[in-house]
């Protein structure tokens, strides 16, 4: 319920707009002079303020700055009857969002207020927006492939933040949940694009016979429920970045639509004539082997070469020394301000299994294994019982899967659980198949069954 005051001295007027916005649905207070609002505005703050230009007691101007000085996003709407060029020009200066002249109507001040509103919740979720992708931008870790990965992204960025820089495509490469769009938030806010926008899309989850209106858009009466046209992400993303998640798992004849667009820099929504010219900085990402895909004709050549401009690959948990605990802590740290609650620690023990632990999911599964415990124990420190994990799962080996089918195992000195292996080559084969299980589980040659019951054993869920 958002919080109206009314500051005026005009018992009648005051009355009518308190029933008004009343019935509205706000928790209207009313004040007769400054520092009655004043006293009103400290012990519950409002959302929005209709301030008399004069007043009792005082300048209705000096209020508005008095109450700006504590919330410089609070809208002010100044009513006056004195409604010169000058008040209203002064008003607005000196930071009132709009200005009402006594006599008004009720549907008119309803308006302006609707409108102020409106344009303060933009604004603020614009500003939550950016603070978080700047959080997400920020690449984590003290570990020599940390180090690495946060040096490619500061010159990549560095080498497109200049005025009329190209915007070459960034292909990531990684691991499921070994944070592709994290790194994409970093490029976006190294770039010289970091004040456009960030549109993210995950390839595999737009149903197949919607992904083309999404992703570029259709004209009115393109199609039966094409009521009024619509603009696909390609243009949402103008000036900014298009994250293409998941990219390769796209179909053959969206693959050659991407090709054009990423060629041309030109999108054709369904049922116009004509194309449209797009700005839009392109980073795609993927856990496929591309290349091999290419080899077994599954995915275009000339996109692999169009997309490959700038490679980037994003190390594993696994193969970043140290950073594991690291990242716990600081993702423990995160999630105890989230949920508002007090901070936790990892006691050594703790912080020695998610050392050894090989983090199959990488940052993802490590992710939630902190919201885990948050959610589920009490305990501070964080003990070993409380993390969850599995038995004997060191950290070092390296398990990966030729094109010919046959499975490569890398032993580390401390041994490796047969159960971490498995583990992995079932992620790795519902990677493979976008978490169909049925296609899993032939990759797999077990029955569905098998391999539900194995995704529980392993809490993967599906």
């Amino acid at each position: 319920m958002p919080t109206l005051l009314i500051v005026e001295d005009e018992a009648v007027l005051a009355r009518n707009l308190a029933k008004l916005f009343t019935r509205q649905g706000f928790e209207v207070h009313h004040a007769t002079g400054t520092a009655d609002a004043q006293r009103i505005a400290a012990a519950t703050p409002p959302d929005i303020v209709l301030l008399d230009l004069r007043l009792p007691d005082g300048s209705g101007l000096d209020l508005l700055d008095a109450l700006l000085a504590t919330d410089p996003d609070l809208p002010v709407i100044m009513m006056t009857a004195f409604g010169t060029v000058a008040d209203a020009v002064q008003a607005m200066q000196r930071g009132a969002r709009d200005y009402a002249q006594k006599p008004f109507g009720l549907d008119e001040i309803q308006l302006k207020v609707e409108h102020a509103l409106r344009s303060t919740r933009q604004r603020r979720e614009i500003s939550y927006y950016r603070e978080r992708g700047a959080a997400a931008g920020t690449i984590l870790g003290e570990s020599a492939a940390a180090e690495r990965l946060r040096a490619l992204v500061t010159r990549i960025g560095r080498m497109m933040a200049g005025a009329g820089a190209p915007a070459p495509t960034v292909l990531l490469l990684g691991e499921t949940g070994s944070g592709k769009g994290h790194v994409a938030h970093a490029l976006h806010a190294a770039g010289g694009r970091s004040n456009g926008p960030f549109i993210e899309v995950n390839c595999t989850a737009l149903p197949e016979n919607l992904v083309e209106a999404e992703l570029f858009g259709y004209e009115k009466g393109a199609f039966t429920d094409a009521k009024t046209a619509h603009a696909g992400l390609f243009e949402t993303a103008e000036g900014g970045v298009l994250f293409l998640d998941e990219i390769g798992h796209i179909s053959a004849a969206l693959q050659g639509k991407f090709l054009k667009v990423i060629e041309e820099k030109v999108v054709r929504r369904i049922g116009a004539t004509a194309g449209r010219r797009v700005d839009v900085h392109i980073i795609a990402a993927t856990n496929r082997d591309l290349e091999a895909a290419v080899r077994l004709g599954e995915f275009r050549e000339d996109l692999y070469q169009r997309l490959s401009v700038a490679v980037i690959r994003i190390p594993p948990i696994r193969e970043r020394e140290g950073d594991a605990v690291r990242l716990a802590r600081a993702l423990l740290a995160d999630l105890c301000r989230r949920y508002g609650v007090a901070p936790r620690t990892l006691s050594p023990e703790a912080e020695t299994a998610i050392t050894r632990y090989a983090w199959p999911g990488n940052v993802r599964e490590l992710a939630n294994t902190m919201e885990r415990v948050l959610l589920f124990s009490d305990a501070d420190p964080v003990q070993v019982d409380d993390l969850g994990l599995a038995p004997g799962a060191p950290a070092g080996g390296r398990l990966a899967v030729a094109p010919s089918g046959e499975v490569q195992i890398e032993f580390p000195d401390s041994g490796l659980s047969l159960e971490a292996v498995e583990r992995t080559l079932i992620v790795m084969a519902l990677e493979r198949s976008s978490g169909n299980v049925s296609a899993a589980a032939r990759l797999l040659g077990v029955t569905r069954d098998t391999m539900r019951y194995r995704m529980e054993k392993f809490g993967l869920g599906e």
